[in-house]
């Protein structure tokens, strides 16, 4: 199902997205930062908020939906961080 709405380039990147993130949380370099929260989507870009594109995806849709899952999964970490 997820590969029909984002396509295999959609979901190729969602997967690069999602391991850098995994990074992250492993202590090892990555990409993604927590500054670089929240990510906007601009036409098929993936930026920072400092404007640096971290993804490119196949088309507009997919990047504004891949942006939006990264940036649910930045607010919930942030959330459980604050939980306790």
């Amino acid at each position: 199902m997820e590969e029909q709405m984002l396509g295999s380039n959609g979901v190729q990147c969602l997967r690069r997205a999602v391991k850098a993130r995994s990074l992250e949380r492993s202590g090892e370099s990555s990409p993604l930062r927590l500054e670089d929260f929240p990510l906007q989507a601009r036409g098929r870009d993936i930026v920072t908020e400092q404007g640096v594109v971290v993804a490119t995806a196949a088309d507009p849709l997919i990047s504004e939906e891949i942006a939006r899952r990264l940036n649910n999964g930045y607010w919930s970490e942030q959330e459980d961080q604050w939980a306790f």
